[in-house]
């Protein structure tokens, strides 16, 4: 008798369940304003807007080859230094410690001065910084970049990603954290499921609705749709 009961309480809430329309739009969860910390011109461009990047791979670079050379020759320096050292290191028995000990610096400067050329060429170069999308280009090959001019590249992260719905201000006590939310994307026929994550306290002014979150993945921020709240 019990589970009669109960199972007709999941019927009577399934029929008489409200669903919520509500439209969103694909907002990315991180956006960054990408600059350099160096004045030079611009000699490689490698993004357009709407571009996809790894993160590591190379946005643009400043003409650079004077770094490039200096930090070449400062990798081979240190190299050099190192094999000499582990050279001796091994009958480091037999030979003068003073000796050993002017090895020893030669490697460590070298590499120190290594280090610090990789840093300027890598001051040269704006590398992605995560997985993301090209959303804003304020640049162009050949731009002359000022170091204060730190807006760049606009760009907003690719996997990181959620809806932000909109609906009518009266459901305002029936939405909940945890509500089922079936939507589909404008220009497809496929249907997705996501639950609300966050619950705006706020209602626009200008639209009297509230709004509220959707965690997601695989959609292009920017895109848009609409779909239906479970609100039980």
């Amino acid at each position: 008798m019990k589970k009669i009961l109960i199972l007709t309480l999941f019927i009577f809430q399934a029929l008489f369940a409200e669903e919520i329309y509500a439209t969103f739009d694909v907002v990315s969860e991180k956006k960054s304003e990408l600059g350099l910390s160096v004045s030079g011109i611009i000699s490689t461009l490698n993004v357009n807007v709407g571009d996809k990047v790894k993160k590591g791979d190379l946005l643009l670079s400043l003409n650079n080859s004077q770094e490039k050379v200096e930090y070449e020759t400062a990798r081979k320096n240190a190299e050099h230094s190192a094999k000499i050292y582990e050279r001796y290191a091994k009958i480091s028995d037999v030979i003068d410690k003073e000796k050993m000990e002017n090895y020893l610096y030669d490697r460590d400067i070298t590499q120190l001065n290594a280090q610090n050329k990789e840093i300027v060429l890598r001051k040269t170069e704006l590398r992605a910084p995560y997985d993301l999308v090209v959303s804003k280009k304020n640049i162009d090959l050949g731009s002359i970049v000022l170091a204060s001019q730190t807006k760049l590249i606009d760009v907003i992260a690719l996997d990181d990603v959620k809806l932000v719905l909109k609906f009518d201000e009266k459901y305002w006590q029936k939405l909940k954290i945890g509500q089922l939310f079936t939507y589909k994307v404008d220009g497809s026929d496929k249907i997705y499921e996501g639950k609300i994550s966050k619950i705006y306290p706020t209602i626009l002014n200008e639209t009297r609705e509230m709004q509220a979150e959707v965690k997601t993945k695989d959609l292009m921020p920017g895109l848009f749709g609409n779909g239906t709240i479970k609100a039980e």
